[in-house]
């Protein structure tokens, strides 16, 4: 399949319709939204990247365009999906970037097809973080919240939470165009999806048996994980890397053309090919 423009479509895989976008030519990479977010988050990374690969872009069961289905949500399920939806695409391979719940998704997924792994991008995800006070008071206030389906006030207090604390103000555009994307989602799946990040943080996880080469970028400034986590992270898989950015939880948004250099340096690396 060799794809130059972008292309947005829906297409029929494991048992719901999955809303995707397809851009650039060249080797596979997926990019996995987070939570609240939609595959019209990469604004700043498919362009850039689909100039060397081919990118996939895709909402996630229960946000954006893709239908919610009616199974119990889980980070498994999500893995399947994206492993149905690669099927579907005939896609055999490729290197699968996850921005914080979609790091989990990712690594699911990696864990599962391995054969199908060529690389993983953990960006901003708090992959094996020990369950605190602080993070159960903020589960509780974010329950509650989520439970109330206030959109507009949902994707102010998500935005907020993704960057550093001046950014807005230093950036008011990228901070609006953000929130503009969480805006586009329907809120009424939120609460059980949360649920199933909250198993998935309570449940253990299998870094030490990755063995594809792996990259893992935090933010400095990460005010829903800190760089312990990722440090954690590096420690615990054997082919990986570590890249820190003075940015809070959404890099990618906050320092684009640093988060891009890294993600194509290591693709790059990876691949055999020539480096920014």
């Amino acid at each position: 399949m060799s794809v130059c423009k972008e292309v947005a479509m829906r297409i029929s895989a494991n048992g719901i319709k999955m809303n995707y976008e397809l851009s650039g030519s060249g080797g596979w990479i997926v990019l996995i939204h987070g939570f609240s977010d939609n595959l019209n988050m990469w604004y700043n990374q498919a362009p850039e990247f689909s100039k060397r690969y081919r990118v996939l872009t895709y909402d996630v069961r229960g946000f954006g365009r893709t239908e919610a289905g009616k199974q119990p949500y889980s980070m498994s399920l999500f893995a399947d999906d994206l492993y149905e939806l690669l099927r579907a695409l005939q896609i055999e391979s490729a290197c699968v970037l996850g921005y914080s719940m979609g790091g989990r998704i990712a690594l699911e997924f990696a864990l599962k097809h391995p054969e199908m792994t060529e690389g993983l991008i953990f960006a901003n995800s708090g992959i094996g973080a020990a369950p605190s006070p602080d993070m159960e008071e903020r589960r509780s206030m974010m329950a509650g919240i989520l439970q109330q389906g206030d959109n507009d006030l949902i994707s102010e207090i998500m935005t907020s939470a993704s960057f550093s604390p001046d950014f807005g103000q230093r950036n008011p555009p990228a901070f609006q165009r953000y929130k503009s994307v969480k805006l586009q989602n329907n809120p009424s799946e939120y609460y059980a999806i949360m649920q199933a990040i909250v198993g998935a943080i309570d449940s253990p996880v299998e870094l030490n048996r990755l063995r594809c080469p792996v990259l893992i970028i935090a933010g400095e400034h990460d005010g829903l994980m800190d760089v312990s986590v990722a440090e954690s992270m590096n420690k615990a898989i054997e082919k990986a890397e570590l890249h820190l950015l003075p940015t809070g939880h959404a890099a990618a948004i906050e320092a684009p053309t640093q988060f891009n250099r890294i993600v194509l340096d290591f693709l790059a690396k990876i691949r055999g090919g020539t480096k920014e």
